[in-house]
């Protein structure tokens, strides 16, 4: 375990000196800004209003993972070419220790863009959110795309930017189609399905409104635990096989 938290340290000490935290910074802000603007102008009714809001960052989350995994496998290139994650005495542990920074760092943002628009909101519409639409708002979002930081860290180390990051636009455009009637009986099998419409399910849980699609959700919620914990099983065996530049 002590060798484990070195290497946490570590790579918190290398991702410092990028744009890592930035990015998990700049995102919440960003889209809480943007979000608030719109619900100023918008003549929608407030429930609406937090749906798109939601939606947002549940469209964009796919593309903000790709960057962020493209930054952590990109450090570690410049490192020495990968010398230095091959060279270490445990793969494993060194690669779900960068799992363990993109995790808390994700649902640090997502929890940081319900907060920094849900409390300003309730300002301006004189609605008081209850401290559970930031609970699980914020869980609904980071946990539906726990599984795309496996898939996506690698890609970037294995294929490199230009790959990860075009499969993180592809995947966030994705998503924005599969929450129109396109996705119908198809988004639960999806991954990048399920963040916009788990979003939606949670928003009428949390104000007493008709579920929508109560099966399919709950296809969908087994379909994202089996695959999370797949993923997450599939980055450790192929990091022990990794290689550098390529997989054996």
């Amino acid at each position: 375990m002590s060798e484990y938290y070195q290497y946490l340290k570590s790579d918190i000490y290398k991702l410092r000196h990028s744009w890592f935290l930035g990015i998990h910074l700049l995102f919440p802000v960003f889209g809480a800004v943007l979000m608030l603007f719109y619900s100023h102008l918008s003549s929608g009714s407030e429930l609406n209003k937090l749906a798109a809001f939601a939606q947002i960052i549940a469209i964009a989350y796919p593309f903000v993972i790709s960057v962020v995994c493209q930054i952590v496998a990109e450090q570690e290139s410049q490192a020495g070419h990968s010398q230095n994650i091959l060279t270490l005495p445990s793969r494993n542990k060194a690669i779900f220790s960068k799992l363990t920074i993109l995790l808390l760092a994700g649902l640090f943002s997502t929890a940081l863009s319900a907060v920094l628009f849900g409390v300003p909101f309730s300002y301006m519409t004189g609605i008081k959110l209850p401290v559970r639409f930031f609970v699980i708002i914020s869980i609904v979002l980071w946990g539906s795309n726990v599984m795309l930081y496996g898939l996506h860290l690698i890609l970037a180390f294995r294929f490199g930017r230009n790959l990860c990051l075009s499969i993180g636009v592809m995947g966030s455009l994705l998503s924005a189609l599969l929450q129109t009637g396109l996705g119908m009986g198809l988004w639960y099998m999806i991954p990048y399905g399920l963040g916009v419409r788990f979003a939606e399910s949670a928003l009428a849980y949390l104000f007493h409104l008709q579920p929508v699609g109560t099966f399919e959700n709950q296809i969908g919620i087994l379909f994202c635990t089996i695959v999370t914990f797949g993923t997450i099983v599939l980055t450790a065996f192929w990091f022990s096989r990794y290689s550098g530049t390529s997989s054996d």
